[in-house]
């Protein structure tokens, strides 16, 4: 039984200064004294912790009074690096803690049904999950030891415990197979990877570094062990102790896969069986929702596809230039992307995407890939009247094949390159006639356009000073088709498709190479001045 006189020195509770700072305790209430039965000032309790433990706590309450921004520079980042690193160490030192918990069942004796319970209970902040890998980790002692000695962080070890738990059933089998494959072939394979992908992390080893020789012998210390879930364990625990925690994840899924191939050809056999597609206009007329599965062989032909087509994009500097400044200055991203570009703000990833998909739609429909259809062409189709051409007053929107209303600036737009066939209805709802080809230029007046511009925007500083053969130049009509139905060289002018936009849906008025001005209803005199009508 403990001396309860009281001690020669208090606890280290007692040697806390008697004001403290006031931004302490702007952070809330300090935490309850330790529970001790030293005799001092502060409050026993019916159940003492451990002596260690208890000047642990007495070590954080003196850290609490400490302010950092009052420390030397050099002082602050040693301590903060020495924090970092116990931390590290209690968290392992806790999980040990935790899963001694566990095993005896402790939590019941003070009401919990289970260790996760109880573990939230005293740490809400925590990794709830922690519970689980305490008692996995009971199963895999290479990992764990790993895990005490520093060498593996938790997120590394969570993750080679996944990993090994999906191989475990399959490995040591009475037949000697793995997945159907000869075992011991499959495991020496599995570590022979595990040496490629650390030699990947290093950027790729030349035959004769001597980095790729002692990476050979500690593979053949692996396979040295005993039974294969043995030796996997040792090769996934080098894997992760070579590698940080955020990029294990792929690493282990290429090893179990060899492993267990039968289950990538699972996989992709039930990516077939879930595939769809739907495609649902929106409620409020604005656009359409796209939603679906797409399996493994649509989904690599559609990321291979947009990320060349995104790679390509004429905005992407404009956007790149918007982010930059907007991030070094402190601005307002949107802001800055109208004063380069005086309209859009620059894009996000999602809607990078979106227009590289539309590029690519349009690419499709411009260039005739998808043949005919009833003896036309596969493009859009819109129906108008006679009165929405001309753009007379009231006058019904146009209507797509799908049913949707767009409004008459995207299917002037569209008009330009030819990549919509238009029906034109009388009052009585007969076809007065089809607008598609007349429309356009043809191909060699289409050269010749380009020719005359250097294969070059005729906006002035739009795009590059140089041509860019993934940059795309559309013929546009300055004077609108419907006035004169002629489509001829000396009204057609060649722009990218940033610009083709900008003038038929973004209402600018531009400025060409030759000094004039262009908005979408014709040629003007200077800025700010309307032209002819839009249709």
């Amino acid at each position: 039984m403990k001396d309860s006189s009281p001690p020669e020195q208090e606890c280290g509770w007692a040697e806390l200064p008697d004001v403290i700072p006031d931004w302490v305790l702007e952070q809330g209430p300090l935490p309850e004294p330790p529970s001790c039965d030293c005799g001092c000032t502060c409050s026993a309790a019916a159940q003492p912790v451990d002596d260690a433990v208890a000047a642990l706590q007495a070590s954080v309450r003196r850290l609490a009074v400490i302010d950092p921004a009052g420390l030397p520079s050099a002082q602050a980042l040693a301590d903060g690096e020495a924090l970092l690193a116990v931390e590290q160490q209690l968290r392992v030192l806790n999980l040990r803690r935790v899963a001694d918990v566990g095993a005896r069942g402790l939590p019941e004796l003070v009401g919990f049904r289970s260790t996760k319970a109880w573990l939230r209970a005293h740490r809400p902040d925590g990794d709830a999950a922690d519970a689980a890998l305490a008692s996995q980790l009971r199963d895999f002692s290479e990992v764990r030891a790993a895990v005490d000695a520093g060498r593996v962080p938790l997120a590394g070890a969570r993750r080679v415990v996944l990993a090994l738990r999906k191989v475990a059933p399959f490995v040591d089998r009475p037949d000697g197979r793995i997945d159907g494959q000869p075992g011991e072939q499959v495991v020496t394979a599995v570590v022979r990877h595990v040496v490629a992908l650390l030699c990947r992390s290093l950027q790729g080893l030349a035959d004769d570094d001597p980095r790729l020789a002692l990476l050979l012998g500690r593979a053949r210390e692996v396979l040295a062990r005993g039974s294969q879930l043995q030796i996997l364990e040792a090769a996934f625990t080098w894997l992760a102790a070579e590698l940080p925690a955020r990029h294990l994840t792929a690493p282990l899924d290429e090893l179990v896969l060899a492993l267990l191939p039968s289950t990538l050809e699972d996989r992709g056999e039930r990516g077939h069986r879930r595939r769809g597609l739907s495609l649902t206009p929106l409620d409020d007329g604005t656009g359409w929702h796209v939603c679906g599965d797409l399996d493994l062989e649509c989904g690599e032909q559609l990321w291979a596809a947009l990320r060349a087509e995104a790679a390509r994009d004429p905005r992407n500097p404009q956007d790149t230039a918007a982010w930059s400044e907007a991030s070094a200055e402190d601005k307002d991203a949107w802001q800055v992307g109208a004063e380069l570009a005086g309209s859009e703000h620059p894009r996000n990833r999602r809607e990078r995407l979106h227009d590289a998909l539309q590029r690519l739609l349009a690419r499709y429909l411009e260039h005739g890939l998808g043949g005919t259809a009833g003896k036309l062409p596969v493009q859009v189709h819109v129906t108008l009247t006679e009165q929405t051409v001309t753009g007379a007053p009231g006058a019904p929107p146009p209507r797509t094949d799908s049913g949707r209303l767009i409004p008459r600036a995207l299917v002037r737009r569209w008009w330009c390159d030819s990549s919509v066939t238009a029906f034109v209805l009388g009052l009585g709802g007969k076809a007065l006639r089809v607008v598609h080809s007349q429309r356009t230029v043809t191909g060699e007046e289409r050269r010749a356009l380009a020719v005359e511009g250097g294969d070059r925007c005729a906006g002035d500083g739009c795009c590059s000073g140089l041509p860019d053969a993934l940059v795309p130049i559309r013929p546009h009509h300055v004077l609108g088709f419907a006035e004169d139905r002629v489509t001829s060289l000396e009204d057609t002018l060649p722009v990218c498709d940033v610009l083709h936009r900008d003038l038929h849906e973004g209402g600018r008025t531009v400025r060409l190479r030759d000094g004039r001005y262009l908005n979408a209803h014709g040629f003007v005199d200077e800025p700010g001045l309307t032209g002819h009508p839009p249709f």
